[in-house]
């Protein structure tokens, strides 16, 4: 088959899905497809993969195919996406997100992530707490401690809001960028969030715990904070909600990616 001879059309088509297959493949493979993403859209995401080489590998028989009128603007239907995505792109930072606080109302009613098993270790008082492997990772029942790592985030929030008198009077380390905002806090409150999503990112929230603090004044708003305190079971208009009253804060490393409430 000659070079003239090929169908321009099949030939612009058949580039186009390729290369949308394989940028589509490469954010699969790399991750980077969390930052538009939930992960438990990751099977469909393959489906299309799939569908789409399919569809390449059914162009490229077609290619010597003659046809009098050639028509290719339909094919931006693919290239426009693809240049979007070769685009520089970096996760969203708080101050990108708009967000309307909802108080104390419940959390999403789904089972906290257990099975996993392993200590974490925090600096606390100048020395190095190191909390006991346990179902909900962090939670050493016998001191009443729980320790937060990036993976639990959410599921001790769930874990926390379902079960308020339990926890309350529990010592807690939680890590999160501070979120001040005087409209919807107190002088003495923030909150130690982490940027959560559903679906997608057009519709990411902050997740987290209000922490009542006497030098909020001093915190730099989108900073990382570790916060250490003592859960409470307190309320935000006529809500009911655990909050923390803090006994210490330390500055943290930003945390990679979202938190996603729903997998």
């Amino acid at each position: 088959m000659r070079i003239g001879n090929l169908n321009q059309r099949i030939l612009l088509e058949t580039l186009s899905s390729a290369a949308f297959a394989l940028l589509m493949l490469y954010l699969l493979r790399s991750g980077e497809y969390l930052n538009y993403v939930t992960p438990r859209l990751r099977p469909y995401l393959y489906f299309t993969v799939a569908v789409t080489l399919i569809w390449t590998v059914a162009g490229f028989l077609r290619l010597g195919r003659p046809q009098r009128r050639q028509r290719v603007g339909h094919c931006f239907v693919l290239v426009a996406p693809i240049l979007l995505f070769l685009l520089p792109h970096t996760p969203l930072a708080p101050a990108d997100v708009s967000w309307t606080y909802a108080g104390g109302a419940p959390l999403a009613a789904s089972s906290p992530a257990g099975g996993a098993t392993q200590s974490l270790d925090v600096i606390s008082g100048g020395g190095v707490y190191t909390a006991p492997a346990a179902a909900l990772p962090g939670a050493d029942e016998t001191n009443h401690i729980i320790v937060v790592d990036n993976d639990s985030f959410y599921p001790w929030l769930n874990e926390i809001y379902g079960n308020m008198d339990k926890y309350a009077g529990w010592q807690i380390y939680l890590t999160g960028f501070v979120l001040k905002d005087p409209e919807v806090f107190l002088e003495n409150e923030f909150m130690t969030a982490r940027l959560g999503m559903t679906c997608c990112a057009a519709d990411l929230v902050p997740y987290g715990l209000i922490c009542q603090y006497s030098g909020v004044a001093a915190l730099t708003p989108d900073s990382w904070v570790t916060v250490e305190g003592i859960i409470q079971a307190g309320e935000y208009n006529g809500w009911p909600e655990p909050q923390i009253i803090v006994t210490g804060i330390t500055d943290a490393q930003e945390a990679p990616g979202y938190i996603y409430p729903f997998g």
